[in-house]
């Protein structure tokens, strides 16, 4: 395909999307990230997340922190969500409502996770 060939289907598309309302440019998804740390403010890094969508049954994510404690969940439909962290050695930890708008980035705050008692007895 020539150049000239290629400039002519491109040039046309880009003119219908700029002609779109801003509105209609803007991503139909969000994202949750955040932090995730111990007591001692040392980031943790494993700790399994799960972003459960309260609007849709069906609707879950999981991910897990990396090395540096952050985590995030890209191209979530918009909605509200409840979060979950959960790593051994430490209780779980929950956050019973996060909405997310189109287009939204939401930042939560840091997560401090809180090692789990030990059992004593047998």
């Amino acid at each position: 395909m020539t150049l000239t060939k290629r400039t002519s289907l491109f040039l046309p598309a880009l003119l219908i999307w700029c002609a779109l309302p801003l509105d209609a440019q803007q991503p139909l998804v969000g994202t949750i990230k955040g932090m995730v740390r111990d007591r001692k403010q040392a980031v943790l890094a494993g700790v399994a997340f799960t972003a459960s969508n309260l609007d849709s049954i069906h609707s879950v994510r999981m991910t897990v922190s990396d090395t540096g404690g952050a985590y995030q969940f890209v191209d979530l439909p918009p909605g509200r969500y409840s979060l979950k962290a959960q790593k051994n050695g430490y209780r779980d930890y929950s956050v019973s409502l996060v909405t997310v708008a189109p287009g939204e980035t939401v930042s939560m705050p840091d997560i401090t996770m809180v090692p789990a008692r030990k059992r004593s007895g047998a």
